[in-house]
């Protein structure tokens, strides 16, 4: 249970080689290339041979196959039926091994697939455009509808000029002036769309000047109206056009839902071709020549000997392969960490603050129980741990989780457990208590009594923290470091510790004596730990090792923090007792009482049990990442980048992610 062990690597290898060693390297996994240029002078004349392969033409066709293919995806998404809820869960994604993978992508035509989708797409964008033009013709139309005489008829008047147009809203008034001055025109205003006027007008010929400056001042925009039939009239034709589309649109619809078992195989094609990507980018931290080609970068100890295996396998006797002990200290160094089946599902809590650097140790293992510890305490309840821990373990046995949700939800399992064990020890069962059961804590009368148990564990806590930080630097021989950061500390807490316990009546008050000298000497040795580090004259020194000495306000805040452990628990507690005795008041003798009461026990303890979780996950976390975290842990560790690609639609060589 720790930092996985790295070793680098330089590979050197034939060039007709190459793509089939990615296959099975990628295969197997376990490897993260890096830039060969970091560890040769490519500069050299020797070398001067050596290029970079060229992957930028095919990167960007795969770019647009998986594009090709998400646009698929999501066209017969939308109108296949899909499963959904508690089935889906239970369905979850298809499982696939690498092999298995390939095997089934030779069997897809693609090309074929896509092309028949990309048909219906287009065939219906292009009947949604014509809807969509359609419906803004009728838009147009309906400001005119009052409008009871046909365009066409009135231009066949010899004497008589016929306009239809409108006017923007803003300027209809000057419209409206220059008008009303006009003695043969008659103008009525027919309707309003957006903000522009419609008006119909009959002019008489002889004041066509007078009319045509009025249009101006009006900015009149003209509508030119092709056919013989009144607006009403026309919006009907129009409406009945619409239908036909609408009904060629459902046929193609129809046909794309018809595609729905080619769906899977649009994913698996995105999923494979992400992977192939993954294979293609790696070339870059390639060098090559026509014949040979050169690779570096690292794989863990435990699994050198079998990837040197696969290259033999492909490679006969034709590479040179070197594994080299990394540098301790680096930051480049890529971390894995390897934790048992418990531990590992708190891993998403270290990555999440940071991974551990290489020189660091897994904090993982060390916090993961005190975490549990502190996640029960605070949502207490063995109701709501009953629940959790029924839920997760059903869905673990009936649902096909994703890996990572697999790791969340057993997370959550085990943080039942916990809340279960916490609300036995309290006697909390749904915010009630059980006559004649056994508890341990009553928390309606030994609050304070809890506060000092959480107050103890958080000494225990921070005290832990210290311990580690002491066995990094005793691993790192630097005991003049340890005596000063952390005997120093533990010296000066442990002592004033015993001088309030003493004052306060708890322990010997002659203690009282010895503890005020350990304090002065904790203090003496602070000031000198903190003077130490700083390079300057004498004032510097002391104002760093007083600063040092304030640090002793931090543990005592530290210490205040650990109150939460009972405040959460109390809060959950009381508003699920809240929850029963507003229930118990709707409970009477009809129906709708007893279902009011059942409801709000159901909702409201659903309700309550997401709170107490959201605050107990939220607080533990704050308890790890602040108070034990920042007493031994920095932090910063990059990530080891499996040679895969992060599968979206399937499960992928599962065996190896669990």
């Amino acid at each position: 249970m720790a930092i996985v062990k790295m070793k680098k690597f330089d590979l050197l290898v034939l060039e007709s080689y190459r793509e089939k060693l990615l296959r099975e390297l990628q295969i197997f996994r376990n490897i993260q290339f890096e830039d060969v240029k970091d560890i040769e002078d490519f500069e050299d004349k020797s070398l001067e041979r050596f290029k970079k392969p060229i992957v930028e033409e095919y990167i960007s066709n795969l770019d647009e196959n998986m594009n090709k293919s998400i646009y698929a995806i999501e066209l017969i998404s939308k109108y296949a039926p899909t499963v959904s809820g508690l089935k889906s869960l239970k369905e979850g994604l298809p499982n696939y091994t690498f092999v298995e993978m390939e095997k089934r992508i030779s069997e897809i035509d693609f090309d074929k697939e896509y092309d028949i989708i990309k048909i219906l797409g287009d065939e219906l964008s292009s009947v949604e455009l014509k809807i969509s033009k359609k419906k803004e013709q009728i838009k147009e139309l309906e400001p005119l509808l009052e409008l009871d005489v046909s365009i066409n008829e009135i231009d066949k008047l010899s004497r008589f000029n016929s306009i239809l147009g409108g006017v923007s809203g803003k300027i209809v008034d000057n419209f409206n002036g220059a008008m009303s001055g006009l003695e043969y025109t008659y103008y009525e205003e027919i309707g309003v769309y957006k903000d522009e006027v419609f008006f119909f007008i009959i002019s008489d010929k002889r004041e066509e000047d007078e009319l045509n400056e009025a249009l101006r001042i009006g900015n009149f925009n003209k509508i030119k109206i092709d056919s013989d039939k009144l607006p009403r009239d026309s919006i009907e034709d129009i409406k009945n056009d619409i239908q036909k589309l609408e009904n060629e649109k459902q046929n193609i619809i129809s046909n794309i839902s018809g595609n729905k078992d080619k769906l899977d195989d649009f994913k698996l094609v995105y999923d494979y071709l992400a992977n192939i990507r993954v294979r293609e980018l790696a070339k870059r931290d390639f060098m090559a020549t026509s014949s040979v080609c050169m690779l570096s970068g690292y794989c863990p100890d435990f699994d050198t000997k079998r990837m040197e295996e696969i290259i033999f396998n492909i490679c006969g006797e034709d590479y040179s392969l070197e594994f080299k002990d990394v540098d301790r200290d680096s930051d480049e160094i890529p971390i894995l960490l390897k934790n048992n089946k418990i531990v590992r599902v708190f891993e998403n809590i270290t990555s999440t603050y940071a991974l551990p650097k290489y020189n660091e140790v897994d904090p993982t293992p060390l916090y993961a129980p005190i975490y549990a510890l502190f996640f029960g305490m605070m949502s207490a309840d063995f109701g709501y741990g009953a629940v959790l821990l029924i839920l997760t373990t059903l869905g673990l046995k009936l649902c096909n989780f994703t890996p990572d949700m697999k790791k969340n939800v057993k997370f959550f399992q085990l943080i039942g457990i916990s809340t279960t064990i916490w609300g036995f020890l309290y006697g909390s069962y749904f915010g009630a208590s059980i006559p004649g059961m056994w508890r341990l804590f009553d928390l309606s009368t030994q609050f304070m009594t809890i506060l000092i148990i959480s107050i103890i564990m958080g000494g225990i806590h921070l005290a832990y923290g210290l311990a580690i930080k002491a066995y990094m630097l005793i691993r790192d021989k630097q005991y003049v470091d340890m005596f000063f950061d952390v005997i120093a500390w533990y010296i000066v807490l442990a002592s004033i510790i015993v001088l309030l316990l003493s004052i306060a009546g708890v322990l010997n008050p002659e203690l009282k004596t010895i503890a005020k000298y350990g304090a002065c000497l904790g203090i003496v040795l602070l000031i000198v730990g903190g003077a130490r580090a700083v390079n300057g004259n004498i004032g510097a020194k002391i104002a760093a090792g007083i600063y040092n000495v304030y640090g002793i306000s931090n543990y005592i805040g530290d210490f205040v923090s650990y109150s939460r452990l009972m405040a959460l628990g109390m809060a959950g507690g009381y508003i699920a007792f809240s929850v029963n005795m507003i229930a118990g008041m709707t409970w009477g003798h009809t129906i709708i009482g007893y279902v009011a009461s059942i409801l709000i026990l159901v909702i409201f303890h659903a309700f309550n049990l997401f709170l107490s979780c959201l605050g107990a996950y939220v607080h533990a976390l704050r308890l790890i990442y602040v108070e034990f975290f920042g007493k031994f842990y920095e932090g910063g560790g990059k990530a080891f980048k499996f040679f895969r690609g992060k599968t979206r639609y399937i499960n992928l060589d599962r065996h190896l992610e669990e």
